[in-house]
């Protein structure tokens, strides 16, 4: 009787655990991304898969409405810069998202200082200067200190969390780290530009180079890039050979190099047709131009028999390096192909300039490539970050938007392009712009002509788009390249499969260009602004099958700050001051704090303090513009007290109903339409919405508990369980 009494309460209670479980723990998945957690914003985008993803569940559409302001901490200004890095005349403020971890907030200064601050208290826990003296680097490396891009901003920082440390880009070829709970360097990693294969010329030195130093930790491997700066203004020498490079993690020695430009002062001939078996010109294999035109292919950057130009350059990746630690793969995108707008002086597809690649950690090889735009007039790079997911139906797949308005879904394993969406066309069929700019200039509308690599005039003998056959002179044109159709990284939702995204509305007047050759300083991007007003929409978008679920025009400027998607809800800071929270799945503005700066240039994040509570990080400038702010205030936003005991303690059931009135935009949008350009005129009209809901209070688990600790509790039930069966 003992013994069967003890197996049918251990069956019993075996099952229950089973049950509870199953509906507790999530499907295992091998190929989940790093840092994947409530309480952290480790990396620039989130999580090591990137998509601005937290998947924190106490702040929520039900308790939006009292978020409150928890914290200020204010940023002090540059007076106490080192001297060795005075002769940037670096900028004040901060342009780096939050990033957050063990219940510290920790920013990066656009004077090189990494500041830790409590995430509970908003006090400051340590500050790191960066220290070396560039003069004696000029000296001692292959560096220039004249690029037009020092002092101006940082993209972005990323914790580490296997070594315990923030890892930051340098300004002496350098990366390094610094450690998480003392604020003192914790390695330093030196003189990477130092004797590159291929190159002659200096590294024009940036603080823009990379949103954040890649980590494979599996493959003990740091990922880092040395990018060129070419745009459309001329140097006195040329630009440095962008390079992509694997670090390993224990004796700072460099791996591997991926190159995106061939060597300087070399006859290159298959330059472009070395790894064509794994590349795509958007929908067009490689492979095909090769067979079919293979001399659109060949002596790229250069004339027939003659180096690669002077003139070309392929500039800084401007995304998150993303890692995928199940298959060892670095996905990446770079920069412009420079010059632009004139081309003539480097005929050929231009690889590897606006081109998106994934390359294989273990062994540096390029596993595929796409370069959407080739040889890209229009500075039509594929800029922000892209994002990988693991999606049902897609398989894993990497998403990657570009300026002129494509969205590309690429299989993340070989590159096979399985989803390409012109948001354009979209923008048009919506009301946001006119009509005109769907359509080819040639054919009487404003929209770019999109690069034909099996077209010999596109690869090889045209100038630039002003007067060619595909743009008048002067030369309307949609979408402008300044951050082009969308102004700052996509979004994703891995729980619900729904991406989100701006899309933004920037015309351009193309001038005619000067011709070669061209005094040191020139500028071959000459345009000019139409006039036209600027809006942005926010998009939800369907990942599986690309299809829009639900816009959210705003009739203003564009917004640089990604948008945050959690819980049910997504939200984003503004230009004009406010925060605004809207239902994920209906596009619903449900709250608008107004915290009077400048919110919308800097990506907001989210994570916990010391006791577990889930707040918001944001930083507020004041000044012209992005990067060159004239202060900063990082600010800090959590539920008020009742509200946030609710979520993290066991409650006994109870409802109230809560009003809440927030103001939404409606608005109506006429577009005039003619065969140069395209008119946009826009009205709103501030509307107040009252909703009613139901807010039911937490009951059982606390949403703090984790899936351990569940366990744990189980099988000390079953423990106490066989305990009092054997004293019978």
């Amino acid at each position: 009787m003992v013994i069967r009494k003890y197996m049918l309460n251990l069956k019993l209670l075996t099952t229950i655990s089973i049950l509870v479980l199953s509906t507790l723990l999530p499907a295992i998945s091998f190929g989940a991304p790093l840092n994947d957690d409530a309480a952290s914003w480790t990396y620039v985008n989130g999580n090591s898969w990137g998509g601005n993803y937290n998947p924190q569940t106490q702040i929520t559409s039900e308790n939006v409405d009292k978020l409150e302001v928890k914290w200020i901490f204010p940023l002090a200004d540059n007076s106490n810069v080192p001297a060795g890095i005075s002769m940037l005349e670096p900028g004040m403020g901060s342009a780096t998202p939050p990033v957050v971890i063990d219940g510290k907030v920790i920013i990066q200064t656009n004077y090189q200082r990494l500041i830790a601050v409590d995430a509970k208290t908003g006090e400051q826990l340590w500050f790191k200067d960066y220290e070396v003296n560039l003069t004696d680097a000029e000296e001692r490396l292959p560096v220039a200190y004249n690029s037009f891009f020092l002092g101006q901003h940082i993209h972005g920082i990323r914790a580490w969390t296997a070594g315990n440390a923030i890892i930051q880009s340098g300004l002496a070829c350098d990366f390094y780290g610094v450690d998480l709970d003392s604020g003192e360097e914790s390695f330093h990693v030196n003189d990477l530009c130092v004797d590159v294969p291929g190159n002659l010329y200096d590294y024009q030195q940036g603080s823009v180079a990379v949103t954040n130093i890649g980590t494979y930790d599996k493959g003990n491997m740091f990922i880092t890039v040395l990018p060129g700066r070419m745009h459309g203004t001329i140097m006195e020498q040329g630009d440095f050979r962008h390079t992509t490079i694997g670090v390993d993690m224990t004796s700072n020695n460099i791996v591997w190099r991926v190159f995106s430009f061939p060597p300087h002062g070399v006859l290159t001939k298959d330059w472009a047709l070395q790894e064509c078996d794994v590349g795509w010109f958007r929908d067009i294999p490689c492979s095909t131009v090769a067979a079919q035109a293979p001399e659109n292919l060949e002596w790229d950057w250069a004339r027939p028999n003659e180096p690669p130009s002077l003139y070309g350059g392929v500039t800084a990746n401007w995304g998150m390096l993303v890692v995928d630690e199940d298959t060892g793969y670095v996905y990446t995108n770079t920069g412009n192909q420079g010059p632009y707008i004139y081309i003539g002086e480097t005929p050929g597809p231009r690889l590897y300039g606006s081109t998106i690649m994934a390359i294989d950690a273990d062994n540096g090889q390029r596993i595929w490539w796409s370069q959407p735009m080739p040889r890209d007039p229009y500075d039509y790079d594929c800029n922000w970050g892209g994002f990988l997911a693991d999606h049902a139906s897609l398989g894993k797949v990497y998403v990657k938007a570009c300026k002129e308005g494509l969205i590309h879904i690429w299989d993340a394993a070989d590159g096979t392009p399985l989803n390409i969406i012109d948001v354009v066309t979209e923008q048009v069929a919506r009301g946001q712009i006119g009509a005109s700019a769907d359509i080819e200039a040639i054919n009487g509308g404003i929209k770019y002509h999109l690069m034909n690599p099996l077209s010999n005039y596109d690869m090889r003998q045209m100038l630039e788009p002003v007067g060619s056959p595909y743009c008048s002179d002067p030369c309307h044109m949609y979408p402008y390249w300044y951050n082009g159709m969308f102004s700052t990284d996509m979004s994703y939702n891995p729980e619900t499969g729904m991406m989100f995204h701006w899309t933004q509305t920037m015309q351009r007047i193309l001038l005619k260009q000067p011709d070669p050759p061209w005094e040191p300083g020139t500028s071959v991007s000459q345009g000019e602004s139409p006039g036209t007003p600027i809006n942005t929409t926010l998009v939800a978008r369907n990942l599986a099958t690309g299809q829009e679920v639900w816009t959210w025009y705003y009739n203003a400027t564009w917004i640089r700050s990604h948008i945050v998607t959690s819980a049910d809800l997504v939200w984003s800071g503004f230009n004009d001051g406010y925060m605004r929270f809207l239902d994920a799945g209906t596009g619903e503005v449900l709250r608008e704090i107004n915290l009077g700066a400048n919110l919308g240039q800097i990506g907001t994040t989210t994570g916990q303090d010391e006791d577990g509570h889930q707040k918001i990080f944001a930083l507020l400038i004041t000044g012209s513009s992005f990067g060159q702010s004239n202060s900063g205030t990082l600010i800090a936003l959590g539920l008020e007290d009742r509200a946030q005991a609710q979520v993290v303690t066991t409650t006994v059931v109870s409802t109230s109903r809560t009003t809440i009135t927030s103001t939404s935009v409606s608005t109506s949008v006429s577009t005039s339409v003619s065969t140069s350009t395209a008119t946009l005129t826009s009205t709103a009209d501030a509307s107040t919405t009252t909703v009613t809901s139901e807010v039911t209070e937490e009951v059982g688990l606390s949403s703090t508990i984790t899936y351990a600790a569940v366990a744990v509790a189980v099988i000390a039930i079953i423990g106490a369980a066989v305990l009092y069966t054997r004293k019978e």
